[in-house]
């Protein structure tokens, strides 16, 4: 089964019915952890789990998923060892999986994930998502003044690679004008061996006058194979008239910077 997740926050908050003030936190770090390691080899790292709360303790436990972006950059959770790119069956957990936290109390877990020595498949980047969730619900009030359950659970991306030389890469694909929907399209696609996360920075200029106006940069996280489709929103006041659009895309440790033209007529 999967599920759709439309925003890229780290804590999860799930409560009964409406706002609530709770008296409860935890809070988990790094929200991204990366591996890298041969066939047949493991990688380890650790990952700090604070509760947060002055006056609750925490009991915690650890589970696996699967997790990939979809075309809009959306994450998708999916059940353990469902999607083609999945880490789950590589992940193990120390010391153990289930624990408790005082109120201020922190803890170390050390994720390992040890690639299989003979790979079933071509590719580059296998994923997973450890979910931390708490299985004892606290007692609070919503805004009503009712009482409700509240549960907090924090997500955690893995990503493993194998020791290959480091290839990142992305290219553009297609740029196009909208003209229903007033916006620019910007199709990319991740053609190297890695994760590859940079920034669309876009600037129109209006043929006619030579101005120039700078839109909402977009930042894009990718896996290798994945393709996205960056909608460019142009101004609401975007006077009507010829004009070019450049976008650039920084990514990578050294920068790497990619670049695009479109010529439109905005009516």
């Amino acid at each position: 089964m999967k599920t759709r997740s439309y925003f890229y926050a780290v804590l999860i908050l799930f409560v009964a019915c409406g706002f609530v003030n709770a008296q409860t936190g935890l809070d988990v770090t790094p929200p991204r952890s990366y591996f890298v390691s041969a066939p047949g080899s493991s990688s380890s790292n650790k990952i700090k789990v604070t509760n947060s709360s002055k006056t609750n303790s925490l009991t915690l436990t650890v589970s696996t998923h699967d997790w990939e972006y979809d075309t809009e950059g959306n994450n998708v959770i999916a059940d353990a060892g469902t999607l083609k790119n999945s880490a789950t069956n590589w992940v193990t957990i120390s010391p153990q999986s289930y624990f408790s936290l005082a109120p201020g109390e922190s803890q170390d877990i050390i994720v390992t994930v040890k690639a299989p020595a003979l790979q079933a498949d071509t590719l580059n980047v296998h994923t997973a998502l450890l979910f931390i969730t708490q299985t004892n619900p606290v007692d609070s009030y919503n805004q009503e003044g009712a009482m409700v359950k509240v549960t907090l659970r924090s997500g955690i991306k893995l990503y493993h690679r194998y020791n290959s030389p480091e290839d990142p890469n992305v290219e553009f694909q297609d740029y196009r004008y909208n003209k229903k929907a007033k916006m620019l399209e910007l199709d990319l696609e991740n053609t190297g061996n890695m994760w590859t996360d940079g920034t669309v920075f876009t600037e129109l200029v209006n043929l006619s006058n030579g101005r120039k106006q700078t839109l909402e940069d977009q930042i894009l996280y990718t896996l290798p194979g994945d393709r996205r489709s960056v909608k460019i929103t142009l101004p609401k006041d975007l006077q009507p008239g010829k004009y070019t659009a450049s976008s650039t895309f920084s990514y990578g440790n050294d920068d790497t910077i990619k670049m695009a033209e479109l010529a439109f007529v905005h009516e």
